[in-house]
């Protein structure tokens, strides 16, 4: 069989058996991710030579001199015959290479498919500030982010500039003009791109992923003058995010960076996937805090503990803790009990909610 359309065949059980991965290794039987599970394709194993020879026939001269300094590599494959684009990555182990493919969804994603918080819809229509969407490795943070573009896309008129690493979901002009930069293909670096990026005229600016402090830098003057950035930063809690935010900057640097994000912070979201009851299905998990004046106020006074008790007193705003979104799906049968206990950060909390006991308000939350 020819190696591309042996790759077809892989990648088309993975899009008709509704998994998340393909995971191709020379000298051993390619697996496909089906919910929490990794089994075994009913195809032969690649050889080294034939697993070389994919690699370089899927990367351009750029990505393989990527591949060969690195050592790994990230790109992107549209599968035009389904109508689906993957998240690529190729790497060597034992001297050999091997492919991941991530599917990504079908089309660019909406918020009621994915069955995110309808407050996410309203977030994508602010105008300024900073939207944060936090999670871990493969959490769907990319694909929160397209559904904010997307509605974006659909309701508003601006220009949109997005820099990535690579490109995940290609959007086609709707209401808003938007221009898609990939690393290495448009821009030599991210450092490269947001140099220049003010002088091309966005009103919203969408970052791939918070890496350093000059992303940390840019968002805040960005946001201060009146743009709208997005981005994700891997953290799983709302305090790891202030972690890693200070994290970026040197001791002398954090108070005034803490002060400009609380000023400019419009939506911090945590998200976990799940694994739902049938064993196949994902289904988010997803802690809100938006930027009122309590949650501002908090961060300026550098009350970080505090938040998660705004989060509870905010709930009629559309915030919500991830032990209270994670009951919900509980109470919904989506998943297990077992399932939302494993993911909460506070099981006792989770056990709590699940008897039916509620965690009381705190009103006094300020200057305490």
């Amino acid at each position: 069989m020819d190696k591309r359309a042996y790759l077809k065949f892989c990648l088309e059980n993975v899009i008709e058996s509704k998994g998340q991965d393909v995971f191709l290794k020379a000298g051993a039987t390619p697996r496909m991710r089906i919910g929490a599970q990794v089994i075994p394709l009913p195809f032969r194993e690649l050889t080294q030579e034939e697993s070389q020879e994919l690699v370089r026939d899927l990367l351009t001269p750029a990505q393989w001199a990527a591949l060969e300094k690195n050592r790994s590599v990230d790109f992107g494959l549209t599968f035009k015959e389904k109508g689906c684009r993957f998240r690529a990555n190729a790497f060597y182990q034992q001297g050999t290479l091997s492919l991941v493919f991530r599917l990504l969804w079908r089309g660019v994603p909406n918020f009621a498919d994915l069955r995110l918080p309808p407050i996410l819809g309203k977030v994508a229509l602010e105008k300024s500030g900073i939207i944060l969407i936090a999670g871990t490795v493969s959490s769907g943070k990319s694909t929160t982010i397209a559904a904010i573009v997307s509605a974006m896309n659909k309701s508003v008129q601006r220009h949109i500039i997005t820099l990535e690493d690579p490109i995940e979901y290609v959007y086609e002009d709707d209401q808003c003009l938007i221009q898609q930069r990939e690393v290495g293909e448009d821009t030599e670096s991210f450092g490269s791109a947001l140099k220049y990026v003010v002088r091309q005229s966005p009103d919203v600016v969408v970052i791939g992923e918070m890496r350093d402090a000059e992303s940390f830098r840019f968002s805040l003057a960005a946001a201060e003058v009146g743009r709208l950035v997005i981005s994700s930063i891997h953290a799983q809690s709302v305090a790891q995010v202030f972690d890693r935010f200070l994290g970026f900057f040197p001791a002398e640097e954090r108070d005034a960076a803490l002060r400009h994000f609380a000023a400019n912070v419009s939506c911090i979201a945590i998200q976990k996937l799940l694994v739902e009851k049938d064993g196949k299905s994902l289904v988010p998990a997803v802690e809100i805090l938006l930027g009122n004046f309590i949650v501002r106020q908090l961060i300026m006074e550098k009350k970080i503990d505090k938040l998660d008790q705004a989060l509870r007193n905010c709930r009629q705003e559309g915030m919500q803790t991830m032990e209270q979104s994670l009951f919900q799906l509980w109470e919904a049968k989506k998943i297990t009990q077992e399932a939302a206990m494993a993911a909460s950060p506070s099981p006792q909390e989770m056990e709590a909610l699940i008897k039916g006991i509620h965690i009381g308000q705190d009103t006094k939350i300020l200057g305490d």
